[in-house]
């Protein structure tokens, strides 16, 4: 799970599409400090690029840690929210083509899920969901926000009801939030992912998503950020709080039923505690590949952990094929 891929006919088009306009709103040029960026630019150059597009280079790294499947997905810098209308569907259904070819291709070691313009909104996004597990994929990457508006407001609506109905996996990978105080030191990414899935997912469980969809199958991205650290505050809020049993006549933990966290906390011990948090039958093996803040070595970390066999056969195997329908 967690493994990116690059689709570059698609890319080659959105690439126009920046030409155009070259203060669109996927540019991370106020993000990152120069160090940054360079940093960036040069593992793109050096690494990045090809593991992203090569299939022989996928295969190799997976060997090396000893993974047999993966779940591609684009990243967030290929979500091209920022192009609306007809020729943001046009790109991302050649996206979405581009990866159901890929795992047809090479069905012995890829599954994929697909992007979804829901910058057009929740229909658009809907009739792209369903066109593309037609084509084999098997649900959708999402971001943690569209456009600046939060996954549960109304406009959506139709997205969701069309992944209930079709069993799809619905996988919220944050991006970076406009947000001053983080754009130093990475902080938009080791501080602000974590934190904007846990606010993503935080909004779906009060606002009473899963109430209305109830056979929703969430995946979070990064151990689900911060969410399993906070829930017990969260909880305490909702036992204390009238404004967040609005919608929710159940304990938030309760909705954990629906999620499921991917193995991401570089610290053995947090994985653990992850463990007896969630359950093992809702962690997931994960790596964000290839970039810099992938988990390397994930089945050895997972087995350096303290698990039990049976949790550890969980999360490398049991929930992997429940997931992937295998």
């Amino acid at each position: 799970m967690h493994h990116h891929i690059y689709i570059q006919e698609a890319e080659d088009l959105a690439k126009i599409e920046r030409e155009k306009r070259p203060q669109h709103a996927d540019s991370f040029e106020g993000f990152f400090p120069e160090v940054s960026s360079k940093h960036n630019a040069k593992l793109t150059k050096e690494k990045w690029g090809e593991q992203l597009l090569s299939l022989e280079r996928k295969l190799s790294d997976m060997k090396s840690d000893r993974l047999d499947m993966a779940l591609v997905s684009p990243p967030p810098p290929t979500f091209y929210y920022w192009i609306g209308g007809t020729k943001g569907k046009e790109i991302i259904e050649l996206q979405n083509n581009g990866t159901a070819d890929f795992c047809k291709n090479n069905s012995a070691q890829f599954r994929g899920l697909a992007n979804l313009p829901l910058q057009n909104g929740g229909v658009d996004a809907a009739k792209e969901l369903e066109r593309s597990m037609s084509n084999g994929l098997l649900g959708c990457i999402i971001s943690d926000r569209i456009a600046g508006q939060a996954l549960d407001e109304p406009q959506f609506d139709a997205f969701w009801e069309a992944a209930e109905k079709l069993g799809a996996l619905v996988f919220i990978h944050p991006d970076f939030a406009d947000y001053k105080p983080l754009f130093p030191f990475y902080m938009a990414n080791c501080v602000g992912n974590p934190l904007s899935t846990t606010v993503a997912a935080t909004r779906l469980i009060l606002s009473g998503h899963f109430e209305r969809y109830p056979n929703l199958k969430v995946l979070l991205a990064h151990a689900g950020g911060n969410l399993p650290w906070a829930i017990g505050r969260i909880q305490h809020a909702w036992e204390q709080r009238p404004e967040t049993k609005v919608h929710t006549p159940h304990p938030p933990r309760h909705y954990f039923k629906n999620l499921y966290f991917d193995v991401i906390t570089f610290n053995p011990t947090g994985l653990k505690w992850l463990v007896q948090e969630v359950g093992s039958d809702h962690v997931i093996c994960g790596t964000d590949y290839p970039y810099d803040m992938m988990q390397e070595n994930v089945v050895d970390f997972v087995e350096s952990a303290g698990l039990s066999s049976e949790e550890e056969d969980n999360i490398l195997r049991k929930v992997p094929a429940k997931l992937l329908g295998l």
